[in-house]
């Protein structure tokens, strides 16, 4: 008679391979027909690439998740395993070490005057620190993180070890994280190349997202880009509908930002959360 190990290690077996083959089949041949439409889309924005970027930001806005996609389960398995040797080499931690301060530069300037230096600001997916430390630098002293992937973690105590001692780093998933937190208990979330990681299945982070903050949300995402595990969305036809107001918007195109090292085509977004004041008029793209 089988005992239960090895039967459990025949499931996780055939578990694998499944995964395998679904990995082979939609995320590598059918993907590449219907995904990653967002880093040339603006340059060459035919008919076939903007009705595929719409299709895909239907399906991701509606919860609706299809073979081509990773699974929830994959997605955090992914997400938390990177390390300094894995094969995705633009998701290492010791990568995202590297960042100038450019992005952090340009963000300040895009949130500047609504989001000021006393206000308390949490990065979703903040990975090795990079962003905060550069908050930091500008003066930001009421910082927090969440990260899942404690790799991640570890190249933060070794690139900025001051940044560590300061801030609030929360080991965890983002939905385990924001749903453990305290309605209006930070001022700003902001995300940078993360919400475009949000499992369909889990658009619900949204709305808690505006629960938690007590003033405004950023996000800075590409919106157009697809694939297994990169999920095309318009935000403000994600919050707009919770109830926040988007005060301004800033297209990543062309020559104006070659320096910044962002991808072409993400969009930077401001909302005000319910009840919250609407501060100028809105700048839409």
């Amino acid at each position: 008679m089988r005992s239960n190990s090895y039967i459990k290690n025949e499931s996780m077996n055939l578990k694998m391979l499944v995964r395998k083959v679904k990995n082979r089949i939609f995320h590598r041949l059918l993907g590449k027909i219907f995904f990653q439409t967002g880093k040339k889309f603006y340059d060459h924005p035919s008919l076939w690439k903007k009705s595929i970027k719409y299709l895909n930001q239907t399906l991701n806005e509606n919860g609706w998740q299809t073979p081509f996609i990773f699974t929830e389960e994959e997605c955090l398995e992914f997400w938390g395993s990177i390390n300094n040797k894995s094969l995705s080499v633009g998701n290492r931690p010791e990568y995202y070490a590297q960042k100038n301060r450019q992005i952090i530069d340009l963000l300040y300037r895009f949130w500047t005057p609504e989001v000021q230096k006393d206000a308390s600001v949490l990065e979703l997916g903040c990975n090795c620190g990079a962003n905060l430390f550069w908050l930091q630098q500008l003066g930001y002293q009421s910082l927090s993180g969440v990260e899942i992937n404690p790799n991640a973690i570890e190249q933060m105590n070794i690139s900025y070890p001051e940044l560590v001692k300061k801030t609030k780093i929360f080991q965890r998933s983002i939905e385990d994280a924001l749903l453990k937190m305290r309605e209006n208990s930070v001022d700003v979330i902001f995300t940078m190349g993360v919400s475009m990681h949000i499992h369909p299945k889990n658009n619900f982070l949204f709305r808690e997202m505006i629960r938690v903050a007590k003033k405004f949300i950023c996000t800075i995402e590409p919106e157009s880009a697809n694939s297994n595990y990169v999920f095309a969305r318009n935000y403000r036809r994600i919050f707009n509908p919770l109830g926040a107001d988007q005060l301004k918007s800033v297209l990543i195109r062309g020559k104006v930002f070659a320096n910044v090292d962002l991808n072409q085509g993400s969009t930077l977004r401001l909302f005000a959360v319910p009840g919250i004041k609407n501060y100028g008029s809105a700048r839409t793209c």
